[in-house]
């Protein structure tokens, strides 16, 4: 549970403006290097695969294998709500399913086309929230707790699968230590434990200049996993599901630690959805499919999962801020009319 007063948020707010630093450099170089490296790595693989190839395997794809994708796409937005309804509970706040619905889908959908999720999702959030209650100053938090939500699932998937099922690409494991894959599997399930742990034993508040807040505990932390978890199953099943024709493909399990890599790569990249990164990743750590096949069910993944939820939500979103902007208009012109309204005088009989 998190509280600060008004006078305690804007002094927050007004001490955490963005600065630069040498961890947003860092950041920012990292970015270009791994932005770099993709561009590198497209360039080998647009030799080996024409456009007219990927053009026809995107032909070939069965119609009921792309229904059950879209299906699973949408099941994962679903999911995704979760992240704010956790978030929001957790800071306190008791906001109606409707209201987090359109936060969560507007949200996410524009910052997974456009990247930049501080900017662009919390920007979005801070224009629905706010007008049911939030606090400005609890923003940057429900940012943050969807995000360490993702991570958490991300960490304990990729965790799992390494142990379960350690079949990641022959070039990787060609220089890496015999069962190096296992012990980063143990090492990551090992860390969401301590973690969780932690969690469970640690009672005391943390203070950033003026503004309090609690770790969720042991409990929180748990559904923190589990939807973390179960969005990154779907939205990678989704990818999978179309990925199933194309000979050469792993299984399901160490898939979704290919699909957790690439999505972390992309966020690095700060690419807007992590393009280009994304794809390559994909195909570079499955070097035996065939890279046609592969490239065509990512091009109908982000159909499916970026660009036509980004349209949705960008028209949501749309909608809530004329709505907005109307009702503002109609509370100023009914007080305006009340200001100029004559003052009768009192019936004195």
């Amino acid at each position: 549970m998190l509280g600060v007063s008004v006078d305690e948020a804007a002094g927050a707010e007004q001490d955490q403006r963005p600065r630069a630093n040498w961890k947003s450099w860092a950041g920012a170089a990292l970015g270009l290097v791994v932005l770099g490296l993709a561009a590198w790595g497209l360039n080998k693989i647009a030799g080996q695969v024409t456009m007219a190839q990927v053009m026809a395997e995107i032909q070939a794809t069965p119609p009921h294998l792309i229904v059950f994708a879209a299906s699973s796409t949408a099941l994962s937005y679903v999911v995704l709500i979760g992240y704010d309804w956790f978030a929001t509970r957790h800071l306190g706040y008791k906001i109606g399913w409707p209201t987090l619905a359109a936060a969560s889908f507007s949200s996410f959908t524009i910052s997974h086309t456009l990247g930049v999720t501080v900017l662009t999702g919390g920007t979005v959030r801070y224009r629905i929230y706010t007008r049911v209650g939030v606090r400005a100053a609890d923003i940057a938090m429900i940012v943050l707790l969807c995000g360490w939500t993702f991570w958490l699932g991300i960490i304990f998937v990729a965790g799992l699968g390494l142990i379960v099922a350690p079949d990641l690409a022959a070039p990787i494991r060609a220089w890496m230590p015999p069962q190096a894959e296992e012990w980063t599997g143990a090492l990551l399930l090992g860390g969401v434990a301590a973690y969780t742990v932690l969690t469970s034993l640690w009672k005391h508040e943390f203070k950033l200049w003026r503004y309090r807040f609690a770790l969720p505990d042991g409990k929180q932390t748990l559904q923190q996993i589990a939807i973390g978890t179960l969005d990154l199953a779907l939205a990678g099943g989704a990818l999978y599901i179309l990925l199933l024709p194309v000979a050469g493909v792993p299984d399901l399990l160490t898939f979704l630690v290919i699909y957790a890599v690439a999505m972390v790569s992309g966020a690095l990249a700060h690419a807007p959805g992590g393009l280009g990164v994304f794809e390559l990743v994909v195909v570079g750590l499955m070097p035996e499919a065939e890279k046609a096949g592969v490239l065509a069910a990512v091009a109908l993944f982000r159909i499916l999962y970026t660009f036509i939820p980004f349209t949705l939500g960008s028209s949501l979103f749309a909608i809530l801020e004329l709505r907005a902007l109307r009702a503002a208009r109609a509370a100023q012109t009914n007080a305006a009319m009340q200001a100029a309204a004559p003052v009768l005088p009192a019936n004195s009989h």
